[in-house]
C-alpha cells in the first residue's frame, strides 16, 4: 500500500433527548502493515467520559492523526457522521466500512458483529476477545480488513471486471481497485475465466457412496436396541443418555412404518424426537427401498436435521444412506437470470442491491446448493432475489442452457435418489396443489412441528392477491422497459421463425401483437380495483367480506371493478391459449420451451382470475375472503376447514404418516388435533413425557390482580413496564417477554428501553432490531438483555443455559375473535351447533401457551422462572385447561412484591 490507513472505533451511549454521546475513542494508524501509532481517549468513572475534558477538546489532535489516510471502521457511516458532528469537522478522505466488506467477502456468515467475525475468522486469540475496549475493537477491525484483503487476492481479474460497474458511487470502490492493481502486478500469469465461475461440484450427487451390498438389520428390534442402555448411540455418541421416552417414541414410529398405520406422538422437550423419527425412517427406507419424506415447519429445525443430527447418524450407523433437502423454486439461484442481471446492471438500483450483487459474486464461487438461505444476512438481497431466483416463467431446467450446472435441477435429482428427503410444510402443500408434481413419489411421511400443519394448510390451500402481484404478472408479459415475454419474442423473432418455419408465424404474430395493449389495460384496472379496496378498508388492518355487504352501495361498484379486471385478464389469457394452439403438433426444442413459457403465463393469469372469483362468492359458508394490510394491501381467501382435504390428499393416499410435536394434546386429549386435521379418533396416539424435572428446574409464578384488572391502557403499560424492569434488574437481563399484540410490544419498548439502558441492560424488540434470527443471535451473545417478542417468538426458540433464565408471558395467547379467519370459523362452528370458544379459541390458545411456556427449559441444566401476568388462568373456569396441559404440577401465585421476593430467594439459592 502506498498510503496509511487509520482504523478507528468509538463507544457511544444514548442520551435521552440528545444524540448519542461518545464515551470512548480509539484509532490506530497503520503503515506498511504495522501499527505506526495509536490515539486513545478513554472513560474516567469519577469525572466523565474524558476526564474533565470532552472529545471535542482533542479535535485538532484527531484531525492531524487522520490526515492523508484512508479511514476504516466497522460501524457504518453513522459512526463517522457521529464523530464529525462531535468534532464539528468533515473528513473528505476515502472511507472503508469493514461491515460492508465482510458481507461481500464472507457472505454466508450468520452475523457480522465484530466479535463474532473475530471468533469465526480467527482474527485474534481467544483471550484477546475477552476485552471489549475501543482499542481492541479497532485492532480487530484492522485484522478484519486484512482478512477481506487476503480473500480478495484469491480471485482472478474476471471477478473485478464483473464487479466494476456495481462499485460506482460506493466508498469501498478504491479497496477493490487496490486489489485489482495488486493482483495484476503480482499474479500476471493467473488464468482469467470468461464464463460463469462456480464452486467445483463433486462428481456424484452425494458425498457418501452407498453400497447396496450392505446388510440392513431385518428386525425392528434393532431400532429399539439402538436407543437402549449400551446401545449403539450410548456407545458411539459422547454424552448420549438412554431416555425411555425416546425409545418409546422410536418404537411407535418403527411400528407405524412397518405396519403401515398413522401415528401421532406428542414428545415433551428433551425427548430427542428428531433421532426418534430419523433412525426408524432411515432403517425403513434402506430396508425396503422406499423413500421417507420428513416435513418441518421452521428453517432452524430443517438445518438442525441437515447439519447436526444426520451427520451424527452417518458416523454411527452400520449402513450408509442418502439424504437430501428440497426447497421451493424461489429458494434457488437461477444462473441464467444471474448472467442476465450482470448484463443489465441498470436494473440493479440502490446501494444495498449493488452490494448484494458483490456478495453474490463471491458466494457463487463457494456454494454447492445455490440456496438463498446461505445468504440470509446480506442486506438488499431480499428485494433483489426475485430477479435472480428460479421461480419464474422461463425456468424449465431440463431445457436450459445451464442445465449442467443448474442448482434447482441438481436439488431435484438429489431428491429423486435420496432415501430420506427433508422438505418444509409449504412445499408439501405445493405438491398437493399441483397433483403431486413437485416432490418425487413417496408413501411414508413424517411431519414434525405438526401443531402447525392446520394453519399451514389454511395458508397454502387459500390464496392471496396484491396489486404488486398483478403488476408483476402483467409486466412479465409486457412492459416498456426491462425483460418481458413480448420483448423477448420480438428479439428472437427472426431466429425462431427461420429455425422452425413450419409454424403459422403470421397468425402467431397477429395474436402476439395484442399483448401490449391488453397488459397495460390490466395494470390500469388493477390500480382502480385496489384503490377501491383501500377505500373499503379505511384505517382498519383487516376487513372481511360477508353476505350483508351485497346490499351496500359500494358492493355494486366492487362487482363492476372485479368483472372488468377479470374480463381483461380473460382476454389476455385467450391470447395465450390461441398462441399455444398454433404451436400444437410441433416438437422442436425451441417450440417445446415456448409452450412451457406460454403455459406458465396462462396459469398465472388463471390463478388471479380464480382468486377474484372467490372474492365475490361471499355466500359459501366454508370459504372466507378478506382484505388485509401488512407491508402492502392483500386480498385473501381461505377455506374454513381443511380436514376433508388433508384426509383425501394425505392420510388416505399414504401408507404411513407420523405426526409429532411438543404440543399436540390439550389436558392429555388429542381429539381437537385429530378432528382438525381429518384423522380418525381411533388413530394411534401417545404422549411421551419430557425427561426434565420441571418442578425442580423452574418456578412458575402467576401474578394476581394482574394487567387485566388495570383501569386504562396507560395504567396497563405502566404496570407492565415496571414489572419487566424489576424482574430484569434482578435477573441482570436474561429475560424473554412474550406479547400477543405488536402494538403493546412497541409501546413497552419505547418506555422500557431508556430505563433499562440506564442500568446497562440491552433491550431488543421484534420489529425494531431486525428479523427473528438476528435478534436471537444478538440475545445469545449478550445475556444482559431483555428480548421482547410477539407471535413468532412463542415457538421455535431454543436458548439453553443461563442466557435465558426468565420468560414473562404478558397474556394468555387467545387469538382476537375479530380476525377474519377466526371470525368465519367461529360462525361456521355456531352453524354446526358447536361452541366456538371451546372448540376453537380455547384449544388454539392452550397449544400456543404450551409453546411459550416451553421456551425456558431446553436442557437438564436449565433453571429459571416463567411468569404469567394474566390471572384469568386461576380466576376463570377455562384456566384448568391451561394448567392441566403443562409439565409442571406446582406454581406460586401472588402480587408483585411476592414475585420479587421469590426471584431474590431463587438467586440466593434459598
Amino acid at each position: 500500500m502506498h498510503y496509511d490507513i487509520v482504523v478507528f472505533y468509538i463507544e457511544t451511549a444514548f442520551q435521552e433527548g440528545m444524540n448519542e454521546e461518545i464515551l470512548e475513542f480509539a484509532a490506530l494508524r497503520i503503515h506498511d502493515g504495522q501499527v505506526q501509532k495509536s490515539l486513545l481517549f478513554g472513560q474516567s468513572v469519577e469525572e466523565g467520559p474524558f476526564g474533565t475534558a470532552s472529545l471535542s477538546d482533542h479535535r485538532q489532535e484527531i484531525i492531524e492523526f487522520f490526515a492523508d489516510t484512508v479511514l476504516v471502521s466497522h460501524q457504518g457511516t453513522s459512526c463517522l457522521r457521529n464523530l464529525e458532528r462531535t468534532l464539528n469537522v468533515y473528513f473528505e478522505q476515502v472511507y472503508w466500512d469493514t461491515l460492508d466488506l465482510a458481507r461481500i467477502f464472507f457472505p454466508i456468515l450468520q452475523d457480522y458483529q465484530l466479535f463474532y467475525l473475530a471468533e469465526i475468522l480467527q482474527l485474534a486469540k481467544e483471550e484477546e476477545l475477552s476485552t471489549s475496549s475501543a482499542e481492541r475493537k479497532a485492532f480487530l477491525t484492522w485484522k478484519l480488513l486484512e482478512a477481506c484483503r487476503k480473500k480478495g487476492r484469491e480471485y482472478d481479474l474476471s471477478f473485478f471486471d464483473q464487479a466494476q460497474i456495481f462499485l460506482e458511487g460506493w466508498s469501498g470502490k478504491s479497496f477493490f481497485d487496490d486489489l485489482r492493481r495488486e493482483i495484476t502486478a503480482q499474479f500476471s500469469d493467473r488464468r482469467i475465466q470468461t464464463d460463469l465461475v462456480l464452486a467445483p461440484m463433486p462428481e456424484g450427487l452425494f458425498s457418501q457412496n452407498q453400497s447396496h451390498n450392505q446388510k440392513i438389520p431385518d428386525s425392528m428390534n434393532w431400532v429399539i436396541e439402538c436407543f437402549s442402555q449400551n446401545g449403539i448411540f450410548e456407545q458411539s455418541l459422547p454424552g448420549y443418555e438412554c431416555r425411555l421416552g425416546q425409545r418409546k417414541m422410536a418404537k411407535l414410529i418403527a411400528e407405524g412404518l412397518s405396519s403401515a398405520h398413522h401415528v401421532v406422538v406428542e414428545a415433551g422437550t428433551g425427548t430427542g424426537k428428531s433421532f426418534a423419527y430419523l433412525l426408524p425412517s432411515l432403517w425403513f427406507a434402506r430396508k425396503t427401498g422406499r423413500k421417507v419424506v420428513i416435513a418441518t415447519h421452521t428453517i432452524p429445525l430443517q438445518e438442525q436435521l441437515q447439519k447436526k443430527d444426520i451427520p451424527m447418524l452417518e458416523k454411527v450407523l452400520p449402513f450408509s444412506f442418502r439424504t437430501s433437502v428440497l426447497k421451493g423454486k424461489g429458494n434457488y439461484c437461477c444462473l441464467k437470470k444471474w448472467l442476465s442481471c450482470l448484463s443489465n446492471p441498470n436494473e440493479v438500483t440502490g446501494r444495498d442491491q449493488k452490494l448484494a450483487i458483490l456478495s453474490t459474486l463471491v458466494w457463487l464461487r463457494e456454494t454447492l446448493t445455490g440456496d438463498i438461505q446461505e445468504l440470509a444476512k446480506v442486506p438488499g438481497l431480499i428485494t433483489l432475489w426475485p430477479t435472480l431466483n428460479a421461480d419464474h416463467e422461463m425456468c424449465n431446467p431440463s431445457k436450459c442452457s445451464k442445465a449442467g450446472v443448474c442448482f434447482l435441477l441438481r436439488a431435484r435429482k438429489k431428491a429423486e435418489e435420496a432415501d430420506l428427503l427433508i422438505v418444509n410444510h409449504s412445499l408439501l402443500f405445493s405438491d398437493l396443489k399441483t397433483d403431486y408434481n413437485v416432490l418425487p413419489e413417496y408413501h411414508q411421511l413424517v411431519i414434525d412441528e405438526a401443531h402447525q400443519i392446520y394453519q399451514t394448510a389454511l395458508q397454502n390451500l387459500g390464496s392471496e392477491l396484491s396489486q404488486e402481484t398483478i403488476f408483476r404478472t402483467a409486466e412479465a408479459i409486457f412492459r416498456k422497459a426491462g425483460p418481458n415475454f413480448y420483448g423477448s419474442m420480438k428479439q428472437r423473432w427472426l431466429t425462431i421463425t427461420e429455425r422452425v418455419p413450419i409454424v403459422a408465424w403470421d397468425s402467431f404474430e397477429k395474436h402476439l401483437d395484442n399483448i401490449p395493449e391488453l397488459s397495460l389495460r390490466i395494470t390500469e384496472q388493477a390500480k382502480d380495483l385496489f384503490q377501491l379496496f383501500e377505500d373499503i378498508l379505511g384505517p382498519n388492518r383487516t376487513f372481511r367480506f360477508v353476505p350483508n355487504h351485497t346490499s351496500l352501495s359500494w358492493w355494486e361498484l366492487l362487482l363492476i371493478q372485479i368483472e372488468n379486471l377479470s374480463g381483461r385478464i380473460k382476454s389476455l389469457a385467450t391470447v395465450f391459449q390461441n398462441l399455444t394452439s398454433i404451436l400444437n403438433g410441433e416438437e422442436s426444442d425451441e417450440i417445446e420451451e415456448l409452450r412451457y413459457v406460454l403455459a406458465t403465463h396462462l396459469r398465472e393469469l388463471q390463478e388471479i382470475q380464480e382468486t377474484l372469483a372467490l372474492a365475490i362468492n361471499v355466500r359459501d359458508p366454508e370459504q372466507v375472503t378478506w382484505l388485509e394490510r401488512s407491508s402492502r394491501l392483500y386480498l385473501k381467501t381461505s377455506p374454513i376447514r381443511v380436514d376433508e382435504i388433508l384426509k383425501e390428499k394425505i392420510f388416505d393416499r399414504l401408507d404411513t404418516v407420523i405426526l409429532t410435536s411438543a404440543t399436540l394434546s390439550i389436558a392429555n386429549s388429542f381429539n381437537h388435533f385429530l378432528q382438525d386435521v381429518g384423522l380418525s379418533l381411533t388413530t394411534k396416539t401417545a404422549v411421551v413425557d419430557s425427561p426434565f424435572d420441571f418442578d425442580k428446574q423452574m418456578n412458575f409464578y402467576i401474578l394476581k390482580n394482574s394487567l387485566m384488572s388495570q383501569a386504562s391502557d396507560q395504567e396497563k403499560l405502566a404496570s407492565l413496564t415496571e414489572i419487566i424492569l424489576e424482574v430484569a434488574k434482578r435477573m441482570q437481563g436474561r429475560t424473554l417477554v412474550l406479547f400477543t399484540a405488536h402494538k403493546l410490544l412497541q409501546e413497552t419498548y419505547e418506555v422500557l428501553q431508556p430505563r433499562l439502558k440506564r442500568i446497562k441492560i440491552n433491550t431488543l424488540a421484534q420489529g425494531v432490531h431486525g428479523e427473528r434470527t438476528t435478534l436471537l443471535e444478538t440475545f445469545k451473545r449478550n445475556s444482559k438483555s431483555v428480548l421482547l417478542g410477539a407471535n413468532s417468538f412463542w415457538e421455535g426458540i431454543d436458548i439453553p443455559g443461563e442466557t435465558l433464565s426468565c420468560v414473562i408471558l404478558v397474556k394468555l395467547p387467545f387469538w382476537p375473535p375479530s380476525l377474519p379467519l377466526i371470525e368465519a370459523r367461529s360462525e361456521f362452528l355456531k352453524s354446526q351447533g358447536q361452541d366456538p370458544f371451546r372448540e376453537l379459541l380455547l384449544p388454539e390458545a392452550v397449544i400456543r401457551f404450551k409453546q411459550g411456556f416451553g421456551r425456558l427449559i431446553r436442557s437438564k441444566e436449565d433453571r429459571g422462572f416463567v411468569i404469567l401476568l394474566d390471572d384469568r388462568i386461576i380466576n376463570k373456569y377455562y384456566g384448568r385447561y391451561f394448567l392441566n396441559s403443562l409439565p409442571i404440577k406446582t406454581h406460586f401465585r401472588g402480587d408483585n412484591n411476592l414475585l420479587y421476593e421469590k426471584i431474590d430467594e431463587w438467586l440466593l439459592g434459598i
